[in-house]
């Protein structure tokens, strides 16, 4: 048992390896997708109407030690003068027990517009610069492995890196439409579609990092019951499409919340209708700050060898929301609507 297992690991380390060298990886998905809306759609920049950090870690696949690490930092906040919001966001992405790591900084803007006493509207831009680095010293090739001992020489695939990173500038967009209870976007990222590749004579679409589309929506609800005037608890059915190069995935799932917890489950599938995972969700918020975890139980072709997939955020507010005001997925702590 415990040599097919090994077997198991070592091929996916091999595949890992492989679709790092060629460097056709897309975005990282998280599962908390708007606990770091700046990531998922520009147009979020100054949202909460004030200045809010976002920090969340991801660890995907537990069964492999360090296959995928995701770190992310986002701090965001309104600007009266500028009649929208500004933002920053970092992420540092590391694979295959940190051999390949990738480094991405951004700034935000987004500008406000009021539609009606109702609807409100965001248009947001991005620019940033990421840096995509491998480090060639993890790595073994074949031809740099003795038969005999097992001593490790110099591979003469080395001398087809013209560098061991690479970086470029990437730019993207966004919208966001909401009221009090009903809210959504469009985003597209990686407007120009920037090359990304370790072979600088490499120059075709296989090292181009495709341009990434984005569409979610969803609702915050308060539920009444036996005829009641006063709310028993809230419930949010959200939906997430995103579609980049040749795979979309969909994200849907329903969240009910009760006096500042949180709770719901999350479905993750292809535009094949083939299921990716099941996610658990659990949150705590108070005024000024909210912690969620999430777990991805993975059920397509990885199930039972990769193991879970954990997440968890902190979100911190450095002043206190108005009642009055129309947040898109966020309920303010009110009795009349959000959480208590």
């Amino acid at each position: 048992m415990k040599s097919q297992k090994s077997a198991v690991r070592i091929r996916f380390v091999i595949l890992l390896l492989i679709s790092v060298l060629c460097a056709h990886g897309q975005d990282v998905s998280f599962s908390q997708f708007y606990t770091n809306p700046l990531y998922l759609n520009p147009a979020f920049a100054g949202s909460m109407e004030v200045p809010r950090i976002a920090l969340q870690y991801r660890n995907q696949w537990h069964s492999f030690s360090n296959a995928f690490n995701t770190y992310s930092a986002a701090a965001d906040f309104p600007v009266k003068k500028l009649k929208g919001g500004v933002g920053f966001f970092l992420l540092n992405d590391a694979q295959a027990g940190n051999s390949y790591r990738s480094i991405e900084a951004s700034a935000v803007y987004s500008v406000f517009i009021k539609l009606s006493e109702r609807f409100r509207m965001h248009g947001g831009i991005q620019a940033g610069f990421k840096r995509h680095s491998l480090d060639v010293n993890k790595l073994v090739f074949p031809d740099n492995v003795d038969p005999s001992f097992g001593n490790h020489g110099i591979s003469g695939e080395l001398e087809y890196f013209s560098d061991a990173g690479f970086s470029f500038a990437d730019f993207s967009t966004g919208v966001l439409l909401y009221s009090q209870r009903f809210f959504g976007g469009v985003a597209a990222h990686h407007l120009a579609e920037p090359r990304q590749s370790f072979y600088t004579s490499k120059e075709d679409d296989s090292n181009k990092l495709y341009r990434k589309y984005t569409a979610h929506l969803g609702a915050r609800l308060p539920v009444y019951l036996n005829g009641q005037h006063r709310k028993k608890f809230d419930i949010s059915p959200q939906m997430i499409m995103q579609y980049q190069g040749n795979s979309g995935q969909m994200n849907y799932g329903l969240l009910v919340s009760k006096w500042g917890v949180t709770t719901g489950t999350w479905f993750r599938q292809n535009f094949g209708l083939k299921y990716d995972a099941l996610i658990l969700l659990a949150g705590f918020m108070k005024k000024n700050w909210q912690l969620t975890y999430t777990y991805d139980m993975a059920v397509s072709g990885v199930y039972g060898e990769a193991g879970g997939t954990s997440e968890i955020s902190l979100v911190f507010l450095f002043k206190e929301i108005d009642l009055g005001s129309y947040l898109p997925f966020h309920q303010v702590h009110d009795d009349k609507f959000g959480f208590q």
